[in-house]
């Protein structure tokens, strides 16, 4: 019995590591890697988006999933910034590494939960990698010719006032 609870012990460190790795809260980085990986994603209903159909506008990609504390962290700021540039030429994506066959009723009542106000995708577990996602949330911001210009790992108080003057700076 004694091995048992030995196991659960490392068991339960191991995941708390492993999420406390994938969820972050502070990094900042500038890309120069030229063109954004292009992709198509579909949400609940089935619609697909594919970003280089959004050539010409400004884009805020956020990597995020459900189990993650400071992705709900950074969704009043992200909704405040999207419903600020809502109508212009601003497009956000939110982009749900939930998996399995619990993730679409597990994100659909995230996005109600959390009144997330901006389209919400599924990653086919290839576009993060793309990105080079290495935490989460992970936001990237791509100017109008598609070029990947800064981004940003884990939830920083104050985001959305960056995400503000960065995305005006790009109109």
């Amino acid at each position: 019995m004694g091995h048992l609870k030995n196991l659960c012990v490392v068991v339960s460190l191991f995941a708390f590591l492993f999420f406390a790795a994938t969820c972050s809260r502070d990094t900042e980085k500038v890309i120069d890697t030229g063109k954004a990986p292009d992709f198509t994603l579909s949400d609940n209903r089935g619609h697909a988006t594919t970003l280089s159909s959004l050539r010409g506008k400004v884009v805020v990609l956020e990597f995020w999933a459900t189990w993650c504390p400071p992705c709900r962290e950074s969704v009043p700021e992200l909704n405040a910034v999207y419903e600020k540039f809502k109508g212009k030429n601003v497009e956000f994506l939110g982009i749900s590494l939930d998996k399995g066959s619990e993730a679409p009723s597990a994100v659909r009542d995230f996005v109600t939960e959390h009144a997330v106000s901006y389209p919400v995708v599924f990653d086919d577990q290839n576009v993060n990698r793309l990105y080079g996602v290495s935490g989460i949330p992970a936001i990237f911001i791509i100017n109008k010719d598609g070029k990947v210009v800064k981004s940003f790992t884990g939830f920083i108080p104050g985001l959305g006032i960056t995400l503000l003057k960065e995305v005006e700076a790009l109109l």
